[in-house]
């Protein structure tokens, strides 16, 4: 018996151990790339009531009050909220920002980007991003945005998630995009032609490989996201791998006011 409970404690102080560590590096990561600007990156928002009652168990759809609330924050403080075209701007040094910059990205394409966030956009004058999965603007699908929702103005834009590269790949483990081939991604960017603009692109899952970035760089396209760096886009990060923090449901706010800063 007391083995047992030796080996069971030996197991908790290793997991806490590994715990303490992850966190701690994230903290030194962040910390020391505090220039440049925070691309975040957010999937739904939805009404508390729908959060509770639909989402409750869904990391990615936040509720209204909690989005708001963070939004709230980053106009009352003066935050410089930039466009896609301002990122790439300052990217390539065309372009000097604030110490405190942040760029809000959404993936997927889901309807509530237009009927919940975009209102609360618009009421505290910030900008947008919405990377859009471009088959689903065709399916009538009544939980995602279709072709003719996608219309840029000065408050929010669309760009490209992909035509249809959100599944697993075919080898264990593997994502879709990171078994295609060349040609394979670039018969995908092709089907998006006419639905929306892949000027700029976020990579499915924030799965990246270099077909894909090979891809990008031949096509011309300006500027593509990944996922999970834990900190600040700055001007030395690959051109077609760029940082975003991924946002999700009941954050503590004192992260989110760590992660802008």
């Amino acid at each position: 018996m007391k083995n047992i409970l030796k080996i069971i404690l030996c197991v908790l102080v290793c997991y806490v151990t590994i715990g303490l560590g992850w966190i701690t590096k994230d903290v030194i990561i962040h910390e020391n790339v505090k220039d440049g600007i925070a691309v975040l990156g957010y999937h739904g928002v939805v009404s508390d009531k729908e959060k509770k009652e639909n989402y409750a168990s869904n990391p990615y759809f936040m509720s209204v009050s909690q989005f708001e609330k963070q939004m709230k924050y980053l106009a009352e403080d003066n935050y410089q909220c930039l466009s896609m075209k301002e990122v790439e701007n300052y990217y390539h040094g065309k372009k000097e920002i604030s110490k405190k910059a942040v760029c809000l990205t959404f993936d997927d394409g889901y309807k509530n980007f237009n009927t919940v966030i975009k209102p609360i956009i618009k009421k505290y004058k910030l900008q947008a991003t919405n990377f859009v999965i471009g088959y689903k603007t065709k399916t009538n699908n009544p939980l995602y945005l279709q072709k003719e929702d996608l219309k840029n103005d000065q408050y929010v834009e669309y760009y490209s998630h992909s035509y249809n590269m959100h599944h697993i790949g075919h080898l264990p483990y593997k994502k879709k995009i990171e078994t295609m081939k060349i040609d394979e991604i670039k018969k995908d960017f092709e089907k998006n032609k006419g639905l929306v603009s892949t000027d700029y692109f976020a990579f499915p899952y924030g799965v990246s490989c270099q077909n894909a970035q090979d891809y990008l760089k031949s096509s011309s396209v300006k500027l593509a996201f990944s996922y999970n760096q834990n900190r600040h886009m700055t001007r030395h990060d690959k051109q077609y791998l760029l940082p975003r923090y991924l946002m999700f449901s009941n954050m503590p706010f004192f992260l989110f006011k760590w992660w802008v800063e």
